[in-house]
């Protein structure tokens, strides 16, 4: 029995797509032109503030492409088989559950995870410049993965739990808006009301957003 049998037929399939290809030139096309808009701000005065500002930008963008793509990509993947009636022919064959589900996060994560990488060379330019070290490079594009696997994970339960499209999509961004922000929010209001000057980190350590700020140099040193 071949291994993981959906996921290779899922991989080659989206491999051919034309989409794949197109999907990796859009997001590197898209950082491209982040980074030459944000060379054009006024108050950049020299190489080393330009090469900082390029990188935080870039690194904003590829978090909130990370963060979102879920959405977009697995949240309507397991749904659309339900209502297309497919999904139960699929347990009438030897294949176990985790092999359709991992077959079909393979699927719709390739163009995800090809968009990112696409994009992580161009973070990377202002090494060049000398702003930023390839520590702190390294952490953030490890913050920008990992943020897009756990997006993408959460498309998935919503996909699983959810037979309409919109009612998935729906439930996999309130999930991440929740953690992202509503998390921490209550924990600064916690805080605020406790008197204390920052949140717990039991609001914190779930929230993307917040090991996604830790990967930049001076919050990471102060830890």
């Amino acid at each position: 029995r071949t291994f993981l049998p959906v996921v290779q037929r899922e991989l080659l399939e989206a491999s051919r797509r034309r989409g794949s290809y197109l999907m990796r030139l859009g997001v590197a096309t898209a950082g491209l032109l982040i980074g030459g808009w944000i060379m054009l701000f006024p108050f950049v005065r020299n190489s080393r503030e330009l090469g900082m500002s390029l990188f935080i930008g870039l690194a904003i963008a590829a978090y909130l492409y990370s963060l979102l793509i879920g959405v977009f990509r697995t949240a309507d993947c397991l749904s659309e088989e339900k209502r297309d009636g497919t999904l139960g022919l699929l347990f009438l064959t030897d294949l176990k559950g985790y092999d359709i589900v991992l077959g079909k996060l393979a699927g719709t994560s390739l163009n995800a995870i090809g968009g990112l990488l696409a994009v992580l060379p161009v973070m990377a330019v202002p090494l060049l410049l000398g702003s930023v070290s390839a520590a702190e490079v390294a952490r953030v594009a490890l913050g920008a993965l990992n943020t897009l696997l756990f997006s993408l994970a959460v498309g998935m339960f919503s996909s699983a739990v959810s037979r309409e499209e919109r009612r998935a999509m729906g439930l996999c961004f309130c999930i991440l808006a929740g953690l992202t922000l509503g998390l921490p929010l209550v924990g600064t209001v916690v805080a605020e009301h406790l008197g204390q000057h920052e949140p717990d980190l039991a609001f914190l350590l779930p929230s993307p957003g917040f090991s996604c700020f830790l990967a930049f140099d001076i919050p990471f040193n102060r830890t």
